[in-house]
């Protein structure tokens, strides 16, 4: 007899629906891996939430290190006569300042002529034009055939010349800007400016070697007789000013550390002195202590959703329950950091955050008494940086301790990879015994697929019999009768 293709076409029993159910009770086997799998990735994710939530702490605690962020000034003047630039070295105070003379850039120019673009060099293959400063500086500009003299090309190659050492090396590039400029309707002037303000930025001659470019472009400050063919447009000047009655003079008029930590930039000359003010400025501390506060607080939050505990029901656990819940390494992370507010600062005035008005209250959560921190800031800042910053050098602080610790969590190979890497390692040997399981539950249904397919013919087998008998028995009773 032909074998059974298919289950229960010999026996006319539903064996395939058997063989399903079989199999789904086979399969509840891989329920406690699936359940562990579950679990385990639940807190590789946990993990990985809290190792987020560190590092935004551990950057905002970073912040917090910088001993300049406790040294912030403001500035305030009158910004139509100057302006003033201040670092956290500037002293505290009001400055008078006055303003006599503004520095200004040497400025010399040709007379009008008519053509930029005509050539008003001689015929000679090459010339050069050199100018001289005050400040010792000789600039070459080598210009090509009579094409090359124009007032437009003589600009071009003085602001793309550079300047050369005796042996012909360039030593920079050119210190004075050249510029063709529009004089009435039908005239041009070339103007030469040097590039720096100051007297010693003074153009003190212009020489060329091709005389007919020399009778336009010719200069001699020292000319007594007047005879240079260029004229000087602005004088070369340094800037001249007063702070509290003492005389400064600059070649530029932006002064550096006219008071220590101070820069003036001088805009315009003044009739009376003007008022600098210099203050504290607690702003910045102030907004990155409320930074570093918000992000514990966001790290407190993080923790309390990776530990929450439901009462379960029925014996049953609770499906809103934390992944981390009562886990040793996220315990002493919090432990870690919270030993270190509690013992704060060992040397300075302040020694705990609640002496400047950060409290942590009965949830964990850290709150800012901001009365009692402008207090602080505005009268002792000193004291608040030495409380987080220690001896600013890295050694003690609040903020030093609070990076060393989490660095030691999150770093790689810190506490929490070696947390993640366990997991992981676990994960791994539960999907080799879930595939193992899963072979398993294979081979037991194909196991029983094999009997049923046995039965089904041996079932079939035994129905066609039965029906052959029952033929023969009923033709034998038809014989019987007919006798």
């Amino acid at each position: 007899m032909a074998g059974i293709s298919a289950l229960g076409v010999g026996s006319g029993l539903d064996l395939n629906e058997i063989l399903n159910q079989l199999e789904k009770v086979e399969k509840q086997r891989l329920v406690p891996i699936q359940t562990q799998q579950k679990t385990i990735n639940s807190k590789i994710s946990g993990f990985g939430q809290l190792k987020s939530a560190l590092t935004k702490f551990n950057d905002a605690t970073k912040v917090l290190q910088k001993t300049e962020l406790y040294n912030n000034r403001s500035v305030v003047t009158n910004d139509s006569y100057l302006s003033a630039k201040v670092n956290g070295n500037a002293a505290l105070g009001d400055y008078s300042v006055k303003v006599d003379q503004l520095a200004t850039s040497h400025s010399v120019a040709t007379a009008a002529i008519g053509d930029k673009t005509a050539a008003l060099g001689s015929s000679a293959e090459t010339r050069t034009i050199t100018i001289k400063q005050d400040n010792g500086k000789e600039l070459n500009v080598v210009l090509g055939k009579n094409d090359n003299t124009s007032l437009e090309s003589i600009a071009n190659a003085i602001n793309h010349a550079k300047l050369k050492d005796s042996n012909g090396n360039v030593i920079g590039d050119s210190t004075v800007n050249a510029a063709v400029i529009r004089s009435g309707s039908n005239g041009y002037q070339l103007v030469i400016t040097s590039k720096e303000t100051g007297e010693q930025q003074r153009i003190t001659s212009i020489q060329s070697d091709d005389q007919n470019l020399n009778s336009i472009i010719g200069f001699n400050s020292n000319d007594q007789n007047d005879n240079s063919k260029m004229h000087t447009v602005t004088t070369a000047q340094d800037a001249k000013c007063s702070v509290n009655g003492i005389a400064i003079t600059s070649a530029s008029n932006t002064i550096k550390d006219v008071v220590s930590g101070v820069d003036l930039t001088l805009k315009a000359t003044t009739a009376t002195p003007q008022n600098v003010s210099i203050t504290t400025d607690n702003e910045k501390t102030k907004s990155a202590i409320k930074d570093w506060v918000a992000e514990f607080n966001q790290l407190q939050s993080t923790i309390s959703t990776l530990t929450k505990f439901t009462q379960a029901k029925s014996g049953e656990v609770d499906s809103s329950n934390g992944p981390l819940i009562g886990n040793s390494t996220l315990r002493n992370v919090d432990q870690g950091i919270r030993t270190i507010f509690a013992r704060g600062q060992e040397t300075g005035e302040f020694s705990v955050l609640s002496q400047i008005g950060i409290n942590m209250d009965k949830s964990g959560i850290l709150t800012i008494d901001e009365n009692k921190l402008d207090k602080a800031l505005n009268e002792k800042s000193d004291a608040v940086a030495q409380l987080f910053t220690g001896d600013g050098k890295g050694t003690g602080g609040i903020a030093n301790q609070v990076v060393t610790k989490v660095n030691s969590f999150i770093e790689s190979k810190g506490l929490i990879d070696a947390a993640t890497d366990g997991l992981n390692s676990t994960l791994k040997s539960l999907e080799k015994r879930s595939e193992q399981v899963s072979d398993s539950i294979d081979k037991t249904i194909e196991r029983y697929r094999a009997q049923f397919s046995q039965l089904d013919t041996l079932i079939s087998s035994m129905n066609s019999l039965s029906t052959y008998l029952t033929n023969q028995f009923d033709a034998m009773a038809n014989t019987g009768k007919k006798k």
